[in-house]
Parts: C-alpha cells; structure tokens; sequence
C-alpha cells in the first residue's frame, strides 16, 4: 500500500523503491497487488482488502498535508480480522514517534534528551536547556521527511533565537517571545516537543540501520544530512547503501540484535512478531575509530511507518518475514 491522490497513477509494483520486493515476492509463491491509499478510498478499500493476507504499508505520518488517522482506524480494522499488518499502528505509536528517543534515553544509545507534553512546560524549561548547550535540536511529535524538526541556536546577545528547519534548511530568527509563540502550535491535539543536544559530530555522517523484525537487514551511510553545518548551503548527499554483513558497520549490527534491540522490545513492550516487516534506526557517528559501540554510536531517531527506499539486502529479509509468520500462524 501507498499513497496517491485521486489523480494519482502510481503503482508500487513498477516504482523503482519497490518493484525489486514485489518481484521477490512473486518469485517466492506470493500474489502482489499495489494498493493506492487516499482518505477518499478508505471506505471501499475497507471492503476490497478483506481477502488479503497481509497488508505492507508505506504511508508517511504527514502526506500532502493529511495525517493517517483514517489509515490507521482501518488498519486496526484489518488486523483484527487477522490479516497481517505492518507496520501496524500500535508499533508505530510505540516506535515510531519521536518519544521513543525519550523512553530510551537512558540506553547505551541515547542521551541528554527531554520531552515537553505541554506548552507551560517547555516555555519554563527549554530557556535553560537552550542556555546550557547553546545549540538544540527540537523535533515533533510525528513528522518524515525533516518536517518538524529543527536546530534551535540561542544568540548572546542579542538574546534572539534563530530556526533551522531540516525540511529545506530554511532558516528564521526570532526573539524570544516570538520564538515560544512560533512553537506553542505543536503542542495542539495532544502534541509534545522532543528536545535534543545538538551532536558536533554530525560531519561525520549517519548510519541508518535497516532492520527486518529483530534482524539487521543492511545499512545505508549518507555523509552530508540536512542541518549539515557548512559555510555553504550544502544540498544532502547521496545515501550509500551495504549489505547486513558490511565489516564497517558490524560493532553496530551486533550491538542493535543482541542487546539494543531486545532492550527496545522490553522498555516498549513490544513483542517479536509485532516488529515491522522493515524499519530503521538512524545514528551519529561520534568517535568513528571506537571499540566501543556505545561511545561510537547515538540514536538520532527511529522510523518505521515508510522505510523506503531500503538496501537490496533487505529485500530476502522482508519476504522471509512474512513467509515465516504465514507458516507460524
């Protein structure tokens, strides 16, 4: 399933980010159909995808400007008729949203990180975090693609604000009133602010680690990210990607199955077969020469509702993913 507007003539089974899975699938015994997804299609997708047996979603949070509430109300739907959803809602409530990076603070991976549930809170607290660091980065409750994720940097003197949006490297200055202003709609409908150190290490690059359920199912490694400081306007670089068995990246394999991720299962409650069919976890690189992966490495964030596109190595993952949930079911 994707997503595309009434007008829309995309097909999932012919788009380069997902036309190698769908002919991995097809190949392995599995009939594959690509499934477009609006607000407007729900009711009679509601019907029509009663027959299937399973259900892989890539839908952003924030697609041209609509939420998934209407996606996820259904998808909950489909699930209880036991059809196999992923990622489903839940999880993504769980892993996805940028509240994870708070619940997990304390892990080997994380940080100096704070959550805001409310306006007052974060109009008293964030002056000081701010102050302590100079440099923050505050990100929004859901988002993709760097929207609603910003880099805060505090001017002494003359005491104004200036906003870095990753989602374009569009950049603001603001007083202080103004900036807390600017903010406070995020905390709206139940929405919270995560607020972050800003990592130095950023010209090292990032790592993304793909994952199959609890398995490492290959990297991608992209050297200029948005929020890159440069004297230029530097444009994101290219994100190059390797397989599961890559040797720069095998501190961080083994750390993620063995011990970061059954830790995330715990602290989230989130049982094995409810892991997503394809998910993420993005990192800094601090100390690149490292033995020591928690010193090397910290969680930048997590995504899991539309992971694409990912490492060809991650394609046998996905397929015998779901082949063997079909066969413990």
């Amino acid at each position: 399933m994707i997503y595309g507007d009434a007008a829309s003539e995309r097909n999932a089974l012919l788009e380069e980010k997902y036309r190698d899975l769908a002919e991995a699938f097809i190949n392995a015994g599995f009939e594959v159909h690509s499934i477009l997804y609006n607000d407007d299609k729900a009711e009679a997708l509601a019907t029509d995808l009663l027959h299937f047996n399973a259900i892989l979603v890539w839908v952003n949070p924030i697609e041209q400007g609509h939420d998934r509430q209407r996606l996820d109300a259904l998808l909950k739907i489909f699930s209880k008729q036991g059809i196999l959803v992923s990622t489903h809602p839940d999880i993504i409530l769980k892993m996805g949203t940028k509240d994870v990076l708070y619940t997990t603070r304390d892990m080997d991976w994380g940080g100096d990180v704070k959550l805001y549930p409310d306006y007052v809170s974060f109009a008293r607290e964030f002056p000081q975090s701010l102050h302590t660091n100079g440099k923050r980065v505050l990100k929004q409750y859901r988002g993709n693609g760097g929207n609603g994720v910003f880099k805060i940097v505090s001017n002494l003197p003359p005491n104004d604000i200036t906003v870095i949006h990753a989602k374009g490297n569009e950049e603001q200055t603001f007083s202080s009133n103004e900036f807390f202003l600017e903010f406070s709609s995020f905390f709206d409908q139940g929405g919270l602010l995560i607020d972050q150190p800003w990592n130095p290490n950023f010209a090292n690059g990032m790592v993304r680690c793909y994952l199959s359920g609890d398995r490492v199912a290959g990297f991608g490694y992209q050297e200029i990210n948005a929020l890159y400081e440069s004297p230029t306007n530097v444009a994101p670089s290219k994100r190059y990607y390797y397989s599961e068995d890559c040797g720069l990246f095998c501190d961080l394999k083994l750390a993620m199955e063995q011990s970061w991720v059954p830790l995330l299962q715990q602290r989230l409650a989130v049982d094995t077969k409810m892991l997503p069919v394809i998910w993420d976890a993005d990192f800094f690189i601090n100390t690149p020469n490292n033995e020591s992966a928690k010193e090397k490495y910290t969680l930048c964030e997590i995504n899991v509702s539309c992971v694409s596109p990912f490492p060809p190595s991650a394609i046998k993952f996905i397929v015998n993913n779901i082949r063997q949930q079909f066969q413990s079911s």
